[in-house]
């Protein structure tokens, strides 16, 4: 079984699946930024990686165990900074890409990506590529259309 969180297309980042629970939020905006969630039995950490106060940003999602997840929800300053990026690397993390508060897409981003190319860099290449695949998905159906 996986350990990726299930992503629904048109949810709300910071509870991506109508089965999600928020457990605790970490940090919020106009909208929770950081925190913690619960989807199927499985706890997981959430960060808006960038655009937090933009018309579109990019959301980060990584399994967390019950000893992680209490170590982070303990941790104040640098001790919980340093906790919850830890959470970002050295396992296959989901990220997303939402505009006006709502997933548009989302890809899976290997660890070995995120300690290789640093976490920013391989989350926006990963969604990157996504959104190629769509484009090309979108000329091929208008081509389609038009013949």
């Amino acid at each position: 079984m996986s350990d990726l969180i299930k992503l629904g297309i048109g949810e709300r980042p910071w509870l991506p699946t109508l089965d999600s629970t928020m457990i605790e939020v970490f940090d919020r905006l106009n909208m929770p930024t950081a925190g913690l969630i619960r989807q199927n039995h499985k706890l997981f950490v959430f960060d808006c990686l960038e655009g937090h106060a933009m018309e579109g940003n990019v959301w980060v999602y990584a399994h967390v165990d019950a000893a992680e997840a209490q170590k982070i929800q303990e941790a104040q300053g640098e001790d919980f900074t340093r906790l919850l990026d830890q959470a970002f690397t050295d396992k296959q993390i989901m990220a997303a890409l939402a505009i006006n508060a709502r997933l548009r897409s989302g890809a899976p981003v290997e660890g070995e990506t995120i300690r290789h190319l640093g976490l920013l860099k391989a989350v926006f290449d990963q969604l990157s590529m996504g959104l190629d695949i769509a484009s090309e998905t979108k000329n091929a159906m208008a081509q389609l259309v038009d013949y």
